[in-house]
């Protein structure tokens, strides 16, 4: 059995009704700050009665900056699927005709004299269908939260996991007595103090007793014995705590240590595992439902890996467990299956949920992902907008061209961008080749014209000409020529990619934009900005080694200062600038490095126009 789906109504930023689809097992949430995340938790926390979650508050209607737009009641709507026979025995009087379990939970947004609203929770299609609470006594949640205290969940107290742990442990009512038992033959040594190793306690008992004598009488004097623990079975529980040992694996008793002095992230890692030990040791839930916000606080990349990778083990062997769990992290994002990534975006009524497994990737795409969806490009699941590129100039130098064109653009239309790529929450990715076709998947269904993660999408490639090949009689290659073309001159592209180009402009959320002579770098001094590439590349070549009079020829095409009366000679010079950018000598990013740096210093640069068409695409405006 797992949650299937979720729909949620006038609660917390749901204006509307918001209809969330879920995994079995493992779901990862994820999204930027507001989307929703936390919202889908406490939804599912209410419905299926956690403890933890007692009330309802005025703050958790949903708040309409209109008046007749306020919600008059909180609507909750929870599917139950893949029910086992035994399940379907159990949660009977919640299921429906396809013997799948439905709960619906309604809050009315009038509280009582008291304060309290009033809330109605009801199994099946029908209110007025019998209803068995005590259902819920086979499902077990567990909810970790983001800022949660770990220490205080470590040590004793009624709110001790500790304490929810070791009471999973003794099912038994005979080794609980056994426990108490021990603690009460413990105490009684202490109070008849017969070998005289109490003195001290005894005495501090005496003299308590005698000053409240002397000072109440007695009449109103009570009583007083001193002991280590109360002697119910819930009480020993609480008063355990845990302390740690550095090394894991060594037992020295004499050395373990508070856990008050341990670092925040390891006190959370504690915490963690305690619940994981508690999961192993529930033995009385036919589902139990863990729920956690933000994994990795205080966590670096390597541990957050590993229990990522843990969780993912965990769900897949234990049947009757669903984990549900937000982050911020690419790490978390990047160390499992997309199949688990469940987007969330905030809307102006309320939450959109993509289930990356409802996109039903082929295996090439899926294992393509499943590989390279690596810290650094997994960042684009927590954007509101991507551009994808070919390589490490693009983007080193996209973030630095944004600014320029998001000005000129906002300088000419009413509906203003953001100022930045930061600002506006897109993304640069750098896909390292021209793999696009395993990426935009993310984004849209070419073949169906469909959109898929609710985010902008821009791709950037190349138009990679094909070379003029001569060959013999015999079919041999005797001349391979690449293609430079001169400005305005139509090329036929050799990039692979080209061929999806009407397919995804086609869509509502992506495009591509390809470049219209050869690449970026050669296109980019094609623009009119061969005295700025010039001077670059003259300060990074080399003074000793490689080709003799690279320098002086930078120099000749600096003196031009762009102006050409040629296209022969225009197209000439960017060739041999793109030559020597793309060389052992220099380099792409070394170049953009330096480049980036004169523009900050305010030198001008002329941005191509399908660079501009990208980068305004990703943040949200229109360039059609």
């Amino acid at each position: 059995m797992y949650i299937s789906e979720i729909s949620i109504n006038g609660y917390k930023n749901c204006q509307e009704q918001s209809n969330i689809s879920l995994n079995k097992g493992l779901n990862i949430l994820v999204g930027e700050n507001a989307s929703g995340k936390s919202t889908i938790i406490d939804a599912i926390r209410m419905v299926l009665k956690d403890p933890e979650l007692r009330y309802i508050e005025d703050e958790d209607f949903y708040k309409a900056f209109d008046s007749d737009m306020q919600k008059k009641n909180i609507q909750i709507d929870m599917q139950l699927k893949d029910l086992s026979q035994e399940e379907k025995v159990t949660f009977l009087s919640w299921c429906n005709a396809d013997f799948e379990a439905e709960l619906h939970l309604e809050v009315e947004n009038r509280p009582n004299p008291k304060g309290y609203f009033k809330k109605s929770i009801w199994g099946g299609k029908s209110k007025a269908s019998a209803f068995e609470e005590d259902t819920f006594d086979f499902i077990n949640v567990i909810y970790l939260p983001a800022l949660r205290n770990a220490e205080e969940k470590l040590t004793n107290g009624k709110k001790s996991r500790l304490a929810l742990l070791l009471k999973h442990q003794y099912q038994n009512e005979d080794r609980q007595q056994a426990l108490v038992n021990a603690f009460n033959n413990f105490n009684k040594s202490v109070i008849k103090n017969e070998d005289r190793r109490f003195d001290e306690i005894t005495k501090a008992k005496k003299d308590i007793n005698s000053a409240i004598e002397e000072s109440m009488g007695n009449v109103f004097g009570q009583s007083v014995n001193l002991q280590f623990s109360e002697n119910s079975f819930s009480s020993i529980l609480q008063s355990i705590k845990m302390v740690f040992f550095p090394n894991i694996g060594e037992m020295n008793d004499d050395k373990f240590r508070d856990v008050a002095i341990n670092s925040l992230g390891y006190n959370n890692l504690l915490y963690i595992a305690t619940v994981f030990a508690e999961l192993e040791a529930i033995n009385n839930n036919l589902f139990t439902v863990l729920l956690i916000e933000e994994p990795e606080a205080h966590l670096h990349p390597q541990i957050q890996s590993k229990l990522i990778k843990y969780l993912q083990k965990l769900s897949d062997e234990k049947k009757n467990l669903q984990i549900i769990l937000t982050t911020h992290s690419a790490v978390l994002a990047s160390s499992v299956s997309v199949d688990t990534i469940v987007h969330v975006m905030g809307t102006s009524t309320g939450i959109m949920v993509k289930k990356l497994l409802d996109f039903k990737f082929d295996d090439g795409i899926k294992n393509y992902l499943n590989r390279w969806m690596d810290i650094t490009k997994s960042t684009l699941l927590f954007s509101k907008g991507i551009i994808l590129v070919e390589g490490i100039c693009e983007a080193m130098l996209l973030p630095v061209f944004a600014p320029l064109v998001l000005k000129e653009y906002n300088d000419k239309n009413q509906k203003k961008l953001p100022n930045t790529l930061e600002e506006a929450g897109v993304t640069v990715v750098n896909i390292n080749g021209i793999n696009f076709k395993y990426f935009y998947p993310l984004f849209c269904d070419i073949d169906k014209n469909e959109d898929r993660l609710p985010i902008w999408c821009s791709g950037i490639t190349d138009r990679d000409p094909s070379p003029i090949i001569e060959k013999d009689a015999q079919g041999k290659i005797v001349k391979k020529e690449a293609v430079y073309p001169e400005e305005g001159e139509v090329v036929v592209g050799g990039n692979e990619v080209i061929d999806l180009e009407e397919g995804i402009n086609k869509t509502k959320r992506a495009r591509l934009y390809i470049s219209p002579l050869k690449t970026f770098e050669y296109d980019l001094a094609m623009s009119g900005n061969f005295s700025i590439m010039a001077e670059v590349l003259e300060e990074k070549w080399p003074k000793e080694g490689g080709e003799k009079g690279v320098k002086k020829h930078c120099e000749q095409i600096k003196d031009k200062y762009n102006c050409y009366l040629k296209k022969e000679e225009k197209r000439e010079d960017a060739k041999y600038i793109y030559k020597h950018i793309d060389c052992d000598d220099v380099g792409k990013g070394i170049f953009s490095q330096a480049l980036i740096e004169k523009i900050e210093k305010k030198q001008e640069i002329v941005i191509p126009e399908y660079i501009k068409k990208a980068i305004i695409w990703a943040c949200g405006g229109n360039c059609d």
